[in-house]
């Protein structure tokens, strides 16, 4: 089976800190893929959190600064990030930088968990107003 997917024709989702539009996943009929392209403002975030599968990060543009369990760590584009299965993650925006992203899972269904392991919604679902823990960073 081939689909086509025009990327002009696929909805932007916008939630609170993130603007996402999916590529491929279970709605698209993608059987074992999901893609998630992703803006962040300068002011917005992805909380902290893990999956039951791995994930690539692809940063197109911008700056993040990718925080794990126990460090930080800085990464500007281009750059891929490759996080472990049920790896605990977060990211934001570096300074005043627009990221441009790509979240990509081997699975058309992948789970989000927060970091004391409560069911997360997916980014295209997530309407909640955290506060931005990262805000003190800069």
């Amino acid at each position: 089976m081939v689909k086509i997917l025009h990327s002009d024709e696929l909805p932007f989702i916008e939630v609170p800190r993130i603007s996402t539009r999916v590529l491929a996943g279970s709605d698209t009929g993608a059987k074992k893929t999901t893609i998630w392209e992703q803006w962040i403002e300068p002011n917005g975030f992805i909380p902290m959190h893990y999956h039951d599968t791995e994930e690539v990060l692809v940063i197109l543009n911008g700056s993040v600064i990718l925080e794990l369990a126990d460090s930080k760590i800085e990464v500007a584009a281009p750059a891929s990030i490759l996080v472990g299965e049920k790896e605990l993650h977060g990211l934001h925006p570096l300074a005043e930088s627009r990221v441009h992203l790509l979240g990509i899972f081997p699975t058309s269904n992948p789970g989000v968990w927060d970091r004391d392991g409560k069911e997360r919604p997916l980014p295209t679902d997530d309407v909640s107003t955290l506060t931005n823990p990262y805000l003190s960073d800069h």
